[in-house]
């Protein structure tokens, strides 16, 4: 298995790969480049009123939603949308140690656990309840309980397979997608409302936001106003819920199984980027990283996710999330707002028990 994920993260990274996604590559980060530059000349700043870099990006990136059909930037917009997300993402983690993973205690850990596995099994519930499959249910339950496209696309490796398995995945996919998106936005608004330390809005923000690259920019978008701490929160958390990706498609298999059915013969891949940040964590644990490697290597990181959002914003087709039938678009909009709610009592009900 080892060598396998070195082989594909080395062919990923090849000269010939890159250069097929070069003019998609430079496209998303010529968007998060003028992102930055109108962050850093104050021209998003309206009085009182901030827009993020990662805003503007986003907009930026639906507007150009017709060039997403271009042939020649495609493997660029999928390589910036995953491939640059998960690098920013690991990079984050040459500015923390492995004490700020634990600092927290155990909040993160339990709204992790929670979001997943409570998440998965509404997912079944509602999808049979609206008339859905139970298998459609595991898809969506698991791509807004655990980490979004990434864990829609590994829990339909091990279902079974039909004649609509592909139109479904696709569906979950950009559905999750979308209605992240819409988090990532709403979410961080909400902070003085809902009455949360920053602590807690980091947690909230990573245990809620479907998506990885949503829960960073969301996180990213606190930067001005909050500092770093719900940013850096929300990325722990959101990470403890990608570690249970395989426990969770392993229980789902094996749940599909039990039924007499036959899993899918596929099998998930292990998060790469996750180990990333957690060997640069360590490694910055030991002080031999210096202060201005950390800068820059968090400048780095907040750039490949705005760029990641640019690719976001320009994948994202309004339409065609409109032609979709109105049951599985209510099953996902139902599943956002439960894990929403859910972790919001456990914030609330956790305070009691000094959590």
């Amino acid at each position: 298995m080892a060598n396998s994920v070195a082989a594909d993260v080395a062919k990923l990274w090849s000269p010939s790969n890159l250069t097929k996604c070069a003019p998609g590559i430079v496209l998303c980060c010529a968007i998060a480049a003028v992102a930055f530059v109108a962050n850093a000349n104050h021209w998003m700043q309206f009085g009182k009123v901030f827009i993020p870099p990662l805003i503007v990006t986003l907009i930026v990136g639906m507007m150009l939603q017709p060039l997403s059909t271009k042939d020649v930037l495609k493997p660029g917009l999928e390589f910036s949308g995953r491939t640059l997300l998960r690098t920013g993402v690991a990079l984050y983690g040459a500015q923390l140690t492995l004490g700020d993973l634990v600092h927290g205690g155990a909040l993160p850990i339990v709204v992790a656990i929670c979001a997943v596995g409570v998440t998965i099994a509404f997912g079944v519930l509602a999808a049979r309840t609206m008339g859905l499959s139970r298998d459609f249910g595991f898809l969506t339950g698991c791509a807004t309980g655990v980490c979004g496209a990434a864990a829609a696309m590994a829990a339909s490796a091990v279902l079974p397979r039909h004649e609509n398995s592909d139109r479904d995945l696709a569906f979950a996919v950009m559905g999750i997608n979308f209605i992240s998106t819409v988090t990532m936005v709403v979410y961080p608004t909400l902070h003085l409302w809902l009455g949360y330390s920053n602590f807690e809005m980091g947690v909230f923000l990573g245990g809620s936001i479907g998506d990885v690259a949503q829960v960073a920019g969301a996180g990213e978008s606190l930067v001005q106003t909050l500092g770093k701490e719900p940013l850096t929160v929300a990325i722990i958390t959101k990470l403890l819920r990608v570690a249970c990706l395989l426990p969770a498609v392993t229980i789902i298999a094996w749940w599909v199984a039990r039924g007499g059915e036959r899993a899918g013969d596929a099998r998930p891949a292990p998060p790469v980027f996750l180990f990333g940040f957690l060997i640069l964590a360590g490694i910055n644990s030991l002080g031999v990283i210096p202060h201005s490697a950390q800068t820059f290597l968090s400048q780095v990181s907040s750039f490949l996710i705005i760029a990641a959002i640019a690719a976001l914003g320009i994948k994202t087709s309004l339409l065609a999330l409109v032609r979709i039938g109105h049951r599985p678009v209510t099953l996902l909009i139902v599943e956002t707002l439960f894990i929403g709610l859910m972790v919001s009592s456990l914030i609330y009900g956790l305070r009691h028990f000094g959590m």
